[in-house]
C-alpha cells in the first residue's frame, strides 16, 4: 500500500480495486490497497487528504508529517472548514474574506451582513 507515510496498515479492498482508486507506490492508479487509521490529520484511500478543519499545506510534500494544517476558521461566520491548499474559510450565506470577516458583495452592516 501507498499510504504516502501516514499510516502503518492497510487492507485489500476488491472495489477499490476493480474502480482503480488507490495509487500504487510507483504512483499508478491500481490495486486494492485502503490505508487504515491515516495519522498527522489525514484521511482517504492513500492517506491523500486533509480530514475536515485541516486543509493540506502546498508547502510540504505530500509524505512530510506536517502536511495538514488547522483551518483558522473560528468565527461564527464560518462553518469551521476551509479550503483545500489555500486555507481559505467556507463562510456562511452573506460573507465573504480568507476568514470571512467581511460581507458579501450586495450586503452591508459588518457584522449583521443584511
Amino acid at each position: 500500500c501507498n499510504c504516502n507515510g501516514h499510516a502503518y496498515d492497510c487492507y485489500y479492498d476488491p472495489e477499490v480495486d476493480r474502480h482503480k482508486a488507490s495509487r500504487s507506490r510507483e504512483d499508478k492508479f491500481e490495486g486494492g490497497g485502503v490505508c487504515i487509521d491515516c495519522q498527522h490529520h489525514t484521511t482517504g484511500i492513500n492517506c491523500e487528504r486533509c480530514i475536515p478543519g485541516y486543509y493540506r499545506s502546498p508547502d510540504h510534500p505530500i509524505d512530510s508529517p506536517y502536511i495538514c494544517y488547522r483551518c483558522n476558521c473560528e468565527s461564527d461566520f464560518t462553518d469551521g472548514t476551509c479550503e483545500d491548499l489555500t486555507g481559505r474559510c467556507y463562510c456562511k450565506p452573506n460573507y465573504t474574506g480568507q476568514h470571512c470577516d467581511t460581507c458579501a458583495e450586495g450586503y452591508l452592516n459588518f457584522p449583521h451582513c443584511y
